[in-house]
């Protein structure tokens, strides 16, 4: 297999949602640096977003920042006309946005937090993956191309540290999610795969003690924390014709902390 052929987006659309910062914005990075034109979503941060697009553009890339909640249907359905108009029907949907802020989603013991606030957890996620998924996936059966759908989950979908019940409960709904949809849109060629990251260091990650990076760090039987450019690596490969044969997929990809 040529690798290099099949890691070459040239004429493909990528939406990356929540692709203004961490992990969103190096898999924008990584595949306009393969051929893709990509949309660089945002809810808030536009001088983010346009930074990341002025650097695929510095690159020789094409790239457009596109403002939109992704747990509101209809903003949604505005970004997804905006984004045909400027880089053409979209092919990869990089599911990053998780709808709702880390410590938002890390409250406290289960028990300690109220049932409604794990349920706006749970439902943020699944909106911020399935309003892009209706927006977008249609398209892709009825094109008959194929396509290509990544989920950005968490480790924390299959282990539940404690005082992260909600976050662990909503990565566990969007994997379910993800299996549900790549059976459903599997005949059609559009494969539909997750990548569940452990403890990645980015400016999102800022508040985390030093301590709880090291200890992490410790944990791991590569002996180092991810960066957002690990988990950029293999959203690329489950975007790529090499994940041809994956589908309903957990890529994870926590250095090894799992095994151990």
């Amino acid at each position: 297999m040529d690798a290099a052929r099949h890691e070459d987006f040239t004429g493909k659309a990528a939406l990356v949602t929540g692709g203004s910062s961490g992990i969103g914005s190096a898999t924008a990075l990584l595949l306009a640096r393969h051929g893709a034109g990509v949309v660089v979503n945002y809810r808030a941060d536009e001088e983010a977003a346009r930074a990341v697009v002025d650097e695929i553009r510095a690159q020789g890339g094409t790239a457009v920042a596109l403002q939109a909640d992704v747990t509101v249907a209809e903003e949604v359905d505005r970004m997804v006309a905006r984004a045909a108009e400027e880089v053409g029907p979209i092919d990869i949907l990089i599911a990053n946005a998780a709808g709702v802020g880390g410590r938002t989603a890390r409250p406290g013991p289960m028990l300690k937090t109220p049932p409604e606030h794990t349920l706006h957890v749970v439902d943020a996620q699944l909106k911020a993956f399935l309003n892009p998924v209706h927006a977008l996936v249609p398209g892709m059966v009825d094109r008959g191309n194929g396509g290509a759908v990544v989920a950005v989950g968490a480790s924390l979908s299959r282990r539940s540290p404690e005082g992260f019940g909600a976050l662990s409960t909503s990565k566990s709904a969007l994997e379910a999610a993800v299996r549900t949809l790549a059976r459903e849109v599997g005949p059609a060629g559009v494969r539909v795969n997750m990548v569940a990251p452990g403890l990645i260091i980015s400016a999102l990650s800022s508040s985390v003690p030093e301590a709880v990076r090291t200890a992490n760090a410790e944990r791991t039987a590569v002996k180092r924390n991810g960066v957002p450019s690990d988990v950029a690596e293999s959203i690329l490969f489950l975007a790529s014709e090499r994940s041809s044969y994956l589908a309903g997929s957990y890529l994870l990809v926590d250095g090894g902390t799992a095994m151990l």
